[in-house]
């Protein structure tokens, strides 16, 4: 059954980490301003920092392939989010914007990075028919986090100044680390590894340092699984989660300034935040009934979305109104959360599952390029221009683009799972 209690418990702490990443990135939206002000810098300068962070979360994740092979899963996801919600608090002691860069860049990045990973693997290998709804539910989180940090952030800064707001915030994700602690792996997943590394344990015993570390360095780079990255069907899924990282990635960092400037007040800016919550909530579970039933392929329903996500940014700057504001956002959640969701799925459909976290940890280690499009991009239109129009028209239509990939495969129908 895959909704056992193994089932529920993997599902609870991705709900968790989605929330919390989702909590960093939407609470450094709503600071941007007062970071900028508070420290005398650009505009773009706080988004590169948030944009760094996930990078080094993306780049981080390439060690989860040495560390899975040398510790069991569940230590990992407890000092991981240890290490993640350390370098929260150390935020709100920084004197400088190089204090934030790197409590975000060197702990609370790469911690997430193999955390996330993790849990993506252990879900694939555990649900066998509901992995559809297993990762919507997880993305979820992402919805409450949009849902509730948007207008709490704004809160916490009002009250407290910036200081205690990421004091709040670092407060918040040591929830985290008891998400992670009452996490089982069955003993059936470590069988192979625990037997192979017995027998190499065995080998080495018999033979010189020289031989050992030759054999740890073949038997890592086989884990790094660097031929991956010549498969095309790599390529189309990193191409589709390209997209739409870029794209929320910006959204989320500046959305809430976005609409500063178009003249909305600090909290009902914020406060509009909340449709693409909704939106994000629904659009996680939304394939789930149609792709587990195998009534729409996974490939279809990550082109549909894509299309609505880029319709969603190119029309933004002719919204002025509050209505027009809430229905617009709410579709770029609704289906950003779809893509996101999709993405993962069409992973496992693709891959092999001894492949899963060469495959996941190559996907993300490459969306450092994206993010930092994404962050330093808006910033510096609205820097030089004075407005985020143009650079919320340039990211949007950057997910139908990167389907590009993803059609070709269709049509050529060499790639089995498409």
């Amino acid at each position: 059954m895959d909704f056992d209690t193994t089932g529920c418990f993997l599902v609870l702490l991705s709900f968790t980490i989605n929330f919390m990443w989702g909590c960093v990135f939407k609470s450094l939206g709503v600071l941007l301003p007062t970071l900028t002000e508070q420290f005398t810098t650009h505009t773009w300068i706080i988004g590169t920092i948030a944009s760094i962070t996930a990078a080094t979360a993306d780049i981080g994740a390439i060690l989860t392939m040495a560390l899975e092979e040398r510790f069991s899963y569940r230590p990992l996801l407890i000092v991981g989010s240890v290490v993640f919600s350390v370098g929260l608090l150390l935020v709100p002691l920084s004197s400088s914007t190089i204090h934030i860069a790197l409590a975000l860049a060197t702990l609370v990045g790469p911690s997430m990075g193999i955390i996330t990973l993790l849990v993506n693997v252990l879900q694939a290998r555990h649900f066998q028919r509901r992995y559809t709804l297993a990762c919507g539910i997880g993305h979820v989180g992402n919805a409450v986090a949009f849902l509730a940090f948007a207008p709490m952030t704004q809160l916490f800064l009002d009250t407290y100044g910036w200081r205690g707001a990421a004091l709040l915030i670092a407060g918040i994700s040591m929830h985290q680390i008891a998400s992670a602690a009452v996490v089982r792996v069955t003993k059936a997943q470590y069988e192979p590894l625990t037997d192979s590394l017995d027998n190499h344990q065995d080998d080495t015993d018999k033979e010189g340092c020289s031989s050992r570390g030759k054999k740890s360095c073949l038997h890592l780079l086989k884990a790094i699984d660097l031929g991956i990255l010549t498969e095309f069907k790599f390529w189309i899924a990193f191409m589709c989660r390209f997209g739409v990282t870029c794209a929320f990635d910006s959204w989320m960092l500046y959305y809430v300034p976005h609409l500063e400037v178009k003249g909305f007040p600090p909290l009902v800016a914020a406060a509009l935040c909340s449709a693409a919550a909704v939106g994000y909530f629904l659009g996680a579970i939304v394939w789930a009934p149609f792709i587990d039933r195998d009534m729409v392929k996974c490939s279809t329903a990550i082109i549909i979305s894509s299309l609505f996500l880029t319709l969603s940014f190119v029309v933004d700057p002719w919204v002025t109104d509050i209505p027009s504001c809430v229905f617009v956002t709410f579709v770029c959640g609704l289906f950003a959360s779809a893509v996101y969701t999709l993405v993962d799925v069409l992973v496992k459909d693709i891959f092999e599952m001894d492949r899963l976290v060469s495959a996941f940890a190559w996907v993300k280690f490459f969306l450092f390029v994206p993010r930092l499009f994404g962050g330093f991009v808006p910033g510096w239109v609205y820097d030089t221009r004075g407005s985020y129009d143009l650079a919320f028209i340039v990211i949007g239509l950057v997910p139908t683009i990167c389907l590009v990939p993803l059609i070709i495969g269709i049509l050529r129908k060499t790639t089995k799972g498409l």
